[in-house]
């Protein structure tokens, strides 16, 4: 049976979506969508910058893929964030900075007879909005009556269905959980609208040296062995 691929929240971490790629292909995926935020946090935002545009995954933006190119890699609330987004700034190839201006704040297609609208973070905030959890009156504003709400941002995933037929997702992270479990998170949709998390092992211990060795403090890398969120 024919299924679909919800990735979210890679954040530089390429090992990781190397990894998660080929769990993809191996669970016979048709087609993978992305919820942004492809930089931030780790060294390789350029190499998986690349790999999910010439892959050519619809894809939205997250807050950190918007701060990088649109507000000069500054997250108010994070020293941490903008520390390495000022990093990436600067080493950002002009063609991957192209292509992170031109992702759109959300993205609706069809799948297993219901309208899907993805977005980074929330309805009333595409971008910035953290949704933790959700009920149906949240929900009513969608516009659809099938329609089903698709988040990142948080990097918990989570699925909740309601009696109107309306739905949330969120896949996780693929570059950094935080749910106390390290490795990569996504999930699949096959067309009777089963829904399965996925978990995916990878050797993080070569980022953690290649952050080292760039000037990055340890614990920004901490997140990858605890699979926790770091501070700010």
């Amino acid at each position: 049976m024919a299924k679909i691929a919800v990735i979210s929240d890679i954040h530089g971490n390429l090992a990781a979506l190397e990894r998660v790629m080929e769990s993809i292909h191996a669970h016979g995926v048709e087609r993978i969508y992305c919820l942004g935020d492809l930089v931030g946090y780790y060294c390789h935002f350029n190499e998986v910058t690349k790999l999910i545009s010439e892959a050519q995954i619809p894809t939205v933006m997250g807050n950190h893929d918007h701060a990088l190119v649109n507000n000069d890699g500054v997250i108010a609330r994070s020293k941490t964030c903008t520390t390495i987004l000022k990093w990436q700034l600067e080493r950002l190839n002009p063609s991957n900075a192209s292509y992170l201006r031109s992702l759109p704040s959300e993205h609706s297609f069809e799948w297993g007879g219901k309208a899907i609208l993805m977005v980074h973070a929330g309805l009333k905030d595409p971008i910035d909005e953290y949704v933790f959890d959700v009920d149906n009156d949240y929900l009513k504003q969608l516009k659809a009556p099938n329609e089903v709400l698709v988040t990142g941002h948080t990097h918990l995933a989570a699925y909740k269905r309601f009696y109107t037929g309306r739905a949330w997702l969120n896949p996780g992270s693929v570059g950094q959980p935080r749910d106390g479990d390290p490795r990569a998170s996504y999930l699949t949709i096959d067309e009777d609208w089963n829904v399965e998390f996925v978990r995916v092992a990878y050797d993080y211990q070569k980022l953690i040296q290649e952050m080292a060795a760039h000037g990055f403090a340890p614990y920004i890398s901490e997140g990858l062995t605890t699979g926790k969120k770091i501070g700010a």
